[in-house]
């Protein structure tokens, strides 16, 4: 089938979905990464509000920040956020007191990922955002097994037709982990000085089924969330 006769998503992002051939590939799993504070978690909400606004339920798991706090942060470019969370449209699953707690045996990554699928299953779920999903790697010390176990989660999760985003943090560039591999993409967020300005850049280092570059992109932050740029993030502002 050729690619442009696939039905595909919108990613909420103004720009972004130019760059994919029209979007996202439904029912499928994908990567965002880079290091912290490069806009991750805002390009995902991104990602559920789209989805809130055309009648689908989001799903985002966090296993490290308060969602309600994230929440807050997010309300800055789109104060509906709430009214989705209100109505269920957007729900917010806090796994990090389960995962931290000190009292109780540290839940396995095949534990954690079933009760996520398990809630996924339960609320019909359209769009699902796990945030991130490397704070729970500590729990297998076999990778191979971790691999087996993430890939039998990205197959149940599409096999229930959900699109989900996977949020890992990346500070060693020249490191990858099985996420990049068993994902039907990888988008990654970027930051960092040049010529002493800030620069912010988005790059699609895989998406299968779809025809993209791999260059960098340029991204702002807006006063109503991200945009992306078909353009080098070098070029001098006129």
């Amino acid at each position: 089938m050729h690619t442009s006769h696939i039905t595909r998503i919108s990613t909420g992002v103004k720009g972004l979905d130019e760059l994919i051939e029209g979007g996202l590939i439904p029912g499928r799993v994908y990567l965002i990464t880079g290091p912290p504070g490069s806009g991750k978690t805002t390009l995902a909400f991104h990602f559920l509000l789209e989805g809130a606004r055309h009648g689908e339920k989001g799903l985002y798991v966090s296993l490290i920040q308060k969602p309600e706090d994230v929440v807050k942060d997010i309300a800055k470019y789109d104060p509906s956020i709430f009214a989705y969370i209100k109505t269920w449209k957007i729900i917010l699953y806090d796994l990090g007191p389960v995962l931290w707690r000190e009292t109780e045996k540290v839940p396995t990554w095949s534990s954690v990922l079933f009760r996520i699928k398990e809630l996924s299953e339960t609320e019909k779920i359209d769009r699902l955002v796990i945030d991130p999903v490397t704070a729970i790697e500590f729990s297998v010390s076999n990778p191979a097994r971790k691999k087996a176990e993430l890939a039998r989660f990205i197959r149940a999760i599409e096999d229930l037709g959900i699109t989900a985003y996977l949020i890992g943090e990346m500070t060693d560039m020249d490191r990858y982990t099985e996420e990049h591999y068993l994902t039907s993409g990888v988008i990654m967020m970027h930051y960092f000085m040049h010529k002493n300005r800030m620069i912010r850049a988005i790059q699609i280092l895989k998406m299968r089924g779809t025809k993209h570059d791999m260059d960098m992109k340029k991204v702002i932050f807006s006063d109503n969330g991200i945009i992306v740029f078909n353009k080098s993030p070098f070029e001098e502002e006129v």
